[in-house]
């Protein structure tokens, strides 16, 4: 007999919710790591997902550290400014051979050691925690498309299959057995997977997704749908756009798809609302650093002018400042 693989997923929120759920229905050995009201929802009745399929709760193990046993794959699931929590809550999990998933939005930590992003690794990793704590060539990147919200501790809605892109944060020229076989553990579970050889680009091509959408979704406090179809916001995103694409090919990444298409995906999605407008909406911490200051630095660093990203990043910290 086969023995299921032992996964824990670290930040319980509408993503790491979603992902949880699926992958223990499947038939994973899952464990979460959550605190509060959704710990102890968790514990009194499981984890529940409501998605296109339907509707299961499913029990999970959780605690508010992760188990100190070996895993087979430790989900980091947390907003990019809360990673360095994590690390004393699930270092006890973690040896040589743990292969580590951050899902984070964002330009993540790894991207920053060294290379074309260097100057962006004091907003994204200050003092080197991640860094120290997870070594790159454990790192699986990850970009992660889903529809989810989390409207009830421990009640998960997902209004589409979510879909994962992952790839070694070291290149290794191709797709290794072990990324394969983690692709393989979440497919399982219904989750949408592509594998890249190049995980950098996808990352930025959703990193201008986010930046396009999110801060502005904050201002507007608009839908994706409202602002991918009206005239003075379509314009606002073209511009953001424009200028992340000038960021990346300072950075040798010129594989974006054109403005016209991005646009068109924003227009589709439907009256979903950003995450960073569910995180503003609940008087959480904004996703700015990891999403914008972290462009805007490599902007200084190349000489690429941002002013439609500068503005859009100062005045939605400003309205969440006045808004707390």
């Amino acid at each position: 007999m086969v023995e299921a693989p032992k996964i824990c997923v670290a930040g319980i929120g509408a993503l790491g919710g979603t992902f949880a759920a699926m992958l223990a229905h499947s038939g994973a050995n899952v464990s979460v790591v959550a605190r509060g009201a959704t710990l102890q929802a968790i514990r009194a009745r499981g984890l529940e997902l409501q998605g296109p399929a339907g509707t299961f709760c499913t029990p999970v193990a959780a605690a508010e550290r992760a188990p100190d046993t070996r895993q087979d794959l430790l989900v980091l699931a947390v907003k990019a400014h809360q990673l360095a929590t994590l690390v004393p809550l699930v270092k006890a999990t973690v040896d040589a051979g743990t292969p580590v998933l951050p899902i984070v939005n964002g330009i993540p930590w790894w991207m920053t050691v060294d290379g074309p992003f260097e100057s962006a690794h004091k907003t994204v990793d200050p003092g080197n925690v991640l860094t120290a704590a997870f070594p790159a060539a454990q790192v699986i990147g990850c970009v992660a498309y889903a529809f989810a919200s989390m409207p009830l501790p421990a009640v998960v809605r997902s209004d589409r299959q979510p879909k994962l892109v992952l790839g070694r944060a070291v290149q290794q020229g191709g797709v290794d057995a072990g990324l394969a076989q983690i692709g393989n553990m979440l497919s399982t579970a219904g989750i949408a997977v592509e594998l890249s050889t190049d995980i950098r680009q996808p990352i930025w091509t959703k990193l201008a997704f986010n930046l396009a959408t999110n801060p502005l979704s904050v201002l507007c406090e608009a839908t994706l749908e409202k602002m991918g179809t009206v005239e003075d916001s379509r314009a606002v995103i073209s511009d953001v756009l424009a200028e992340v694409r000038a960021v990346g090919a300072a950075c040798s990444l010129t594989g974006l798809p054109p403005t016209s298409a991005l646009l068109d995906v924003i227009a589709s999605a439907g009256p979903h609302e950003t995450s960073m407008l569910q995180d503003f909406r609940a008087g959480r911490l904004l996703e700015l650093d990891a999403m914008g200051e972290a462009v805007t630095r490599l902007a200084g660093a190349y000489g690429v002018p941002t002013p439609t990203i500068n503005t859009l990043v100062r005045l939605t910290r400003f309205k969440a400042a006045q808004c707390r």
